[in-house]
Order: C-alpha cells, then sequence, then structure tokens
C-alpha cells in the first residue's frame, strides 16, 4: 500500500476521524507506519477495512490531465502506470504517446533544480515552475499525459537576426548534406511562434516537420527560405532587416571570393528575396 497516502491520513487525523477511520483504525495505521508487528485481530482490520478505504481514497488521487489527440490508448495507460509509481508533479509527453515506433519515455518532472538522466527506456528531464513558462516545455505539456495541469502561459522571447541566420544557415546545409535536419524543428517552432505567436504542441510540430523532410530537396530548400523570410519580417521592421540582410549578403559574397560550394548561391538568392519583400513593404 502507498505509504505517503496513509501519512497523508496521519497528518490530517482530524480530517478523517471519525468521518472516515476510528480511533482504532487510525492507531493501527500508525502501527504499521512504524513497522510495528500487527496482531491477527489487526491485520483484519488492516486489509479487509483500511485497505479498502485507502484505495477508494486512492482512486481521488489518481486524477490524470491528458491533453492532446490522437494518443495510443495502451501507452496513455503505461504513462499513467508510471506517473502513479513517482507520485511527483510530472508528465510524460513525446512520441511514445503517439508513435508506433520511438526512442524513449520523455518524463518531466517539477522541481527546485534541473537536472536529467536516462534510466533504461526513460529519459528524465527535472524542470522548475519557472521553467513551464518556456514555450519549448509548452510545447510538450500541451501534448501530455499529466498529474497536475502543466499548461501555462508561455513568455515570449525573440531570437536575435543572428541566431534566426544560423539555424537557417545550419538547416540548409543539412538538406544539401542529406542530413537529417534537426534544426528544421527549431525554425519552424520560431516561426509559428513569433509569426503567429501560437506555440505547437510537440506532435503538430513533429507532423509540420515530417511533412517538409518528405519533400524532395529543391521544394525543401523552397519551403525554408519561405519559413525564414516570414520569420525575418515578423520579428523584425522592414528597415533593420533589410539593413541585417544586406550585411549577410555581403559577408557570403567575400566567402565565395575564396570558396566554391552550394550553399553560396542559395543564401544569395534568399538575401535578394528578403531585400526585395523589405523594398516592396517600405514603396
Amino acid at each position: 500500500m502507498e505509504e505517503n497516502l496513509l501519512k497523508k491520513v496521519m497528518e490530517n487525523r482530524e480530517l478523517f476521524v471519525p468521518s472516515l477511520f476510528t480511533d482504532r483504525q487510525v492507531a493501527i495505521i500508525e502501527k504499521y507506519l512504524n513497522h510495528h508487528h500487527l496482531d491477527t485481530t489487526e491485520k483484519v482490520y488492516f486489509y479487509s477495512i483500511i485497505k479498502k478505504k485507502m484505495d477508494a481514497l486512492r482512486t481521488l488521487k489518481d486524477e490524470f490531465y491528458i491533453t492532446g489527440e490522437g494518443m495510443i490508448p495502451e501507452r496513455v495507460e503505461k504513462a499513467k502506470e508510471i506517473l502513479k509509481g513517482m507520485n511527483r508533479k510530472a508528465f510524460i509527453s513525446g512520441s511514445f504517446l503517439y508513435k508506433k515506433e520511438y526512442n524513449d519515455i520523455d518524463i518531466y518532472v517539477l522541481n527546485k533544480q534541473r537536472k536529467s538522466y536516462r534510466r533504461e527506456d526513460k529519459h528524465f528531464t527535472f524542470i522548475t515552475e519557472k521553467d513551464l513558462r518556456q514555450p519549448i516545455f509548452v510545447s510538450v505539456a500541451k501534448y501530455s499525459v499529466a498529474t497536475f495541469s502543466p499548461v501555462t502561459n508561455p513568455s515570449f522571447r525573440r531570437n536575435t537576426f543572428g541566431e534566426i541566420m544560423f539555424i537557417y544557415q545550419w538547416v540548409i546545409n543539412q538538406i544539401l548534406d542529406n542530413e537529417d535536419q534537426k534544426e528544421l524543428r527549431d525554425l519552424l517552432f520560431e516561426y509559428w511562434l513569433q509569426g503567429k505567436r501560437y506555440v505547437l504542441d510537440a506532435r503538430s510540430l513533429d507532423s509540420k516537420v515530417q511533412e517538409i523532410k518528405s519533400l524532395p530537396k529543391d521544394k525543401r530548400i523552397e519551403e525554408t527560405n519561405k519559413l525564414t523570410k516570414a520569420l525575418l519580417l515578423a520579428s523584425f521592421s522592414r528597415t533593420y532587416t533589410y539593413v541585417s540582410i544586406s550585411k549577410f549578403m555581403n559577408s557570403i559574397k567575400e566567402m565565395a571570393k575564396e570558396y566554391k560550394a552550394d550553399n553560396i548561391p542559395i543564401f544569395l538568392d534568399f538575401a535578394s528575396e528578403v531585400k526585395d519583400e523589405c523594398r516592396r513593404a517600405q514603396a
């Protein structure tokens, strides 16, 4: 039997006696918690009366908050069992809840300090109450099985022009090199966050990433350009964007004097597109 729940009864005995438990039953609970020997009569009381009452209380305690659609029912039940055993404010998110094949089970636990570790097929991430307002954690919480209501209003932080362009270049290089394009997720996430002021839940984000990754190479580049241009124009003024993208273009032109690479024409065409868009807006 879950000792934490028994301890709660002892700590709040005035609320339970005599409405739910008798003084004798509470005394038996106390003996059990102190690991004292129960005689035959006490054992009968404990397992035939007290345990049934505790089981009933436990069903009230086992309240779960399920947010998101299309979860695999068996995975939801497994998530509940994992969370029951933890007896903490926690939630489970990620591909485990909706994909047939998954790498691990992502478990987020509220804690005073941040830390993370892996144990078998479980990845534990400990976050603070303040962390719950970060858009990335709002995203995972919006598709989760939780022991509390973890979804809250996000705090918005705008990426700098340099940060956006760094992610953009990385994604383009990954496409050209036939790599996994992991940073495409970051680009899409920022596009929705800054451009539409909306936090995509974890599954919706994954779905949109997979849609782009399934396109032919030239279409992936085209879509990445489109997303990045929209993100820049939503995040900064046209004047600032024009000046900044011009500096970027000049740096790429300088690079082109020394190196010949497939990404250089793509970057220059993209910069020209953004400059043209800024001119049209200012006309």
